[in-house]
């Protein structure tokens, strides 16, 4: 079921000669308020009976909870709803509306990276332990506080036969930094033992609230800390074991959410393999997709099995931003080539990276005119879904990335923050059916915007462009979409269920799925939400 936005509404101001009383402004206000509501991208939802009790309820457990929870002292201390999200974790946790989020069915996730989806000790960490051909190398010895505070790990898969030499035990004052150290050894000798070791490896990929809003952080700081991580999570990644349990673990973890399609960004660029287990040589981005592709054969039908309404995964082939031309001209053939390959998992083209550090799309575009022009000739498929807009400029050359997205016939705008500044590109997004991904705690924790309560979201949906709620890399947050679905409730008194479920809607309906799994996938959430929304009035409807 399609949510259409609403028709244009003609509104007139009343004359000052027609508002001579009180009751006569009162009936006037009333007008223009529903005039507007009329306007609303829910105006044409048509909630049913029980999901308006149930949103009733909701808005009451948001009301107390805002009251009640998220209460502020006269000292400034205490958690303001929705306000930073990393300062406000161990409050969030608490709260039935974040519980209420967590049973909610919630579609497709449209824009998520595969390294960086769940807690380090959840996924990564695990591998890493069992792994005895894993090394660890670090850029300064870990001899005293200041080094463990600012030294930064990285992993390297090697054959069993290769030996430490001089100079790679990282705990002596000698340690040569960048040598190699066998990370059993390093867990064996780190000071307190293996869970204080994995708990400092796990320190340099979360992000804390220290890191994000210290008095003197900016933006560009904090996407620098930001980036840091992923130099500790791809070789933690990039072997052949990690590289298909993380999957696995991370598809349970979408379907334990309400999740139940996603299409995930897989870093494909050039020179990014994994290797395989015994450290001899690389795995080929086809050898790669391969694993992914058994586990979602081996795990989907076990899902099924467990009563998880997960469907599938499909894949966005994910270069970096910052690659040469000829680079590029080498991601697109391999893409074309993965598609031709897995036809039914490959399902978009992108560029990741800070939009300010790498190359504009303006950069690529014979590149990326030519890839269009060999799908066009191979009859394939690749929609781009672009990364733009994920900026606080307006008007510069990484804003400018959204005039060339939207040209270059992007089906979807990830992030998309600053496209609220461009009111013709928001009117193109609506009528050429461009959905924007939102990522809300992303996007505050990188600096962006101060609060969700600062967030462009409701501005693009009172202008009723299409929307979806994402999680980007929660795992560096601690999050999950669940969390993503509060925040942005808790943020806006104009978001309310049926507004997440438009979201969730919409997230289904943009998404790369055929007609027919859309068809399908609708009809099961809207069977989905009636017993969410049944749930809330049962288990809530007495207590508030």
């Amino acid at each position: 079921m399609t949510i259409k936005p609403p028709t244009a509404i003609t509104y007139q101001l009343p004359s000052k000669d027609h508002l001579t009383s009180t009751e006569a402004f009162s009936k006037a206000r009333d007008a223009l308020v529903r005039a507007e509501r009329d306007l609303s991208f829910v105006a044409t939802a048509k909630p049913t009976d029980l999901e308006e009790r149930a949103s009733r309820i909701v808005e009451k457990i948001k009301t107390w909870e805002e009251t009640n929870v998220h209460m502020v002292l006269n000292d400034g201390s205490g958690f303001e709803a929705a306000h930073k999200y990393l300062h406000g974790i161990d409050t969030i946790q608490k709260s039935a509306v974040l519980e209420i989020a967590k049973k909610a069915p919630k579609g497709a996730l449209l824009h998520c990276h595969l390294e960086a989806m769940l807690r380090p000790h959840e996924s990564l960490l695990i591998d890493a332990r069992n792994q005895k051909n894993l090394y660890i190398e670090t850029d300064a010895p870990l001899v005293s506080k200041g080094f463990f505070d600012h030294a930064l790990p990285r992993f390297q898969l090697l054959a069993e036969d290769s030996e430490p030499t001089i100079g790679t035990n990282t705990f002596s004052k000698s340690y040569i930094p960048g040598s190699l150290m066998k990370y059993s050894l390093f867990l064996d000798q780190f000071p307190g033992g293996m869970q204080r070791a994995e708990d400092w490896i796990a320190s340099k990929i979360v992000l804390h609230a220290k890191d994000a809003y210290h008095a003197e952080q900016t933006v560009d700081g904090i996407w620098s800390h930001f980036m840091r991580t992923f130099v500790v999570l791809r070789g933690l990644f990039n072997y052949e074991t990690a590289y298909k349990n993380h999957f696995r673990r991370v598809i349970w973890s979408l379907a334990r959410d309400g999740i139940m399609y996603v299409e995930l960004r897989i870093s494909m660029h050039y020179g990014n393999y994994a290797r395989r287990d015994d450290g001899t040589a690389d795995l080929n981005h086809k050898e790669m997709v391969q694993l992914l592709s058994d586990v979602l054969s081996e795990d989907l039908p076990k899902m099924k099995a467990k009563g998880l309404h997960f469907s599938g995964a499909r894949f966005i082939f994910t270069a970096f931003r910052s690659c040469t031309k000829d680079e590029m001209l080498w991601c697109i053939d391999d893409c074309i080539a993965l598609k031709q390959a897995f036809p039914d998992l490959i399902c978009g083209f992108d560029m990741a990276g800070p939009e300010n550090a790498g190359h504009p799309l303006s950069f690529f575009i014979p590149e990326l005119l030519l890839f269009r022009q060999k799908c066009e000739d191979l009859s394939l498929h690749i929609p781009f879904i672009f990364h733009a807009g994920e900026t606080l400029d307006h008007g510069g050359e990484v804003d400018s990335n959204l005039y060339d997205a939207i040209l270059l016939g992007t089906k979807r705008i990830g992030h998309g923050y600053s496209l609220t500044k461009h009111p013709l590109l928001m009117q193109l997004c609506k009528e050429n059916k461009i959905a924007v991904e939102i990522c809300p705690i992303s996007n505050e924790v990188l600096g962006l915007c101060p609060t969700i309560k600062n967030h462009p979201l409701p501005i693009l949906l009172s202008n009723c462009v299409p929307c979806s709620i994402n999680s980007d890399d929660p795992g560096v947050w601690e999050a999950t979409l669940s969390h993503d679905f509060y925040q942005v409730l808790m943020g806006s008194n104009s978001m309310s269920l049926v507004g997440w479920r438009v979201l969730v809607q919409w997230s289904i309906e943009y998404s790369c799925m055929g007609m027919e799994e859309k068809e399908r996938a609708e009809v099961a959430f809207l069977s989905q939400w009636h017993q969410f929304c049944q749930h809330i009035v049962d288990s809530y409807d007495s207590r508030f």
